[in-house]
């Protein structure tokens, strides 16, 4: 106990204790190795200095004893060295080298967003607490002014919620003065470069009861498909965010005795929007 007190005193006096050697980066077992010993022969000096000047007739007494304790101290630091410093090596199998840009959410179960007529749905893409798209379904009147019987029509439609935010379309078509959304395919792109319209699409409309037969007409995209995608971009501080909602849609026709809607469901499945501004996403890309 007395010679550890010593050498740890010698050491402070040196300046040299542990806090004043330099800082070794990892290496192997070999490279600990040569720098426990340099600091066992310090030790070393260290403990002859002291015994000279006190201990002169008992140096060689002393020194098996002195050889002992070294050996005992290299053999500890060599066993203490094998096992504590691999275990402080960074677990490169834990690291990861990014995160997913898509943000992605699972609607489960599906939700049927519009069935009753009239009736809406609003979709927040980001989860920001402010909604981006508004889903409708609206009804309308149609007849010839005269003795033909009143048409029913049904129109589902989608709009921005919010101002700069916008709808993927394909030619900016315009049927019987409406515009028309596109169902869009798996893997399509939704990019910067598509055509982009900032006012209400149609997903379908039609007649949905008989009468005059000039107004009997069906049309859009959205006719008894099942998981379509609908292209969608919305405004988030300034940056410009690409998106995708899925959506299946039961609304069909009927031939007889004239053609006319048949009401069904839409529904929303999931959606999707590249975190990164102004990067496009595919439909249906999830990550």
């Amino acid at each position: 106990m007395i010679l550890c007190l010593k050498i740890i005193s010698a050491l402070s006096m040196h300046g040299l204790s542990s806090a004043n050697y330099p800082s070794f980066p990892p290496a192997d077992h070999l490279s600990f190795f040569l720098i426990d010993v340099k600091i066992i022969l310090t030790l070393g000096r260290l403990f002859l200095i002291l015994n000279r000047t006190k201990m002169k007739k008992q140096t060689t007494k002393k020194l098996p004893a002195f050889i002992s304790i070294i050996i005992f101290a290299i053999t500890f630091l060599l066993f203490n060295g094998s096992c504590s410093k691999d275990t402080k090596s960074p677990d490169y199998s834990k690291t990861t080298t990014g995160s997913s840009k898509i943000v992605y959410t699972d609607v489960n179960p599906d939700s049927v967003i519009l069935k009753m007529n009239p009736a809406s749905f609003n979709l927040d893409l980001n989860k920001d607490g402010i909604n981006d798209f508004e889903f409708n379904s609206t009804k309308g009147t149609c007849d010839d002014g005269l003795i033909a019987p009143e048409v029913l029509f049904t129109y589902l439609s989608v709009e921005p919620a919010s101002g700069g935010n916008m709808i993927m379309t394909n030619n900016t078509i315009i049927t019987n003065g409406l515009n028309l959304a596109p169902a869009l395919d798996s893997s399509t792109a939704i990019a910067p470069d598509s055509l982009w319209v900032s006012t209400s699409q149609f997903l379908l409309y039609g007649a949905s009861t008989t009468g005059y037969i000039r107004c009997m007409v069906v049309d859009g995209y959205w006719l008894n498909v099942s998981d379509k995608y609908l292209g969608l971009k919305f405004i988030k501080d300034n940056n410009t965010y690409y998106g995708w909602a899925r959506l299946s849609s039961s609304y069909s026709v009927t031939s007889a005795p004239y053609r006319h809607l048949t009401i069904g469901q839409l529904i929303l499945k999931d959606y999707a929007y590249n975190s990164i501004p102004n990067q496009p996403i595919l439909a249906g890309q999830t990550k």
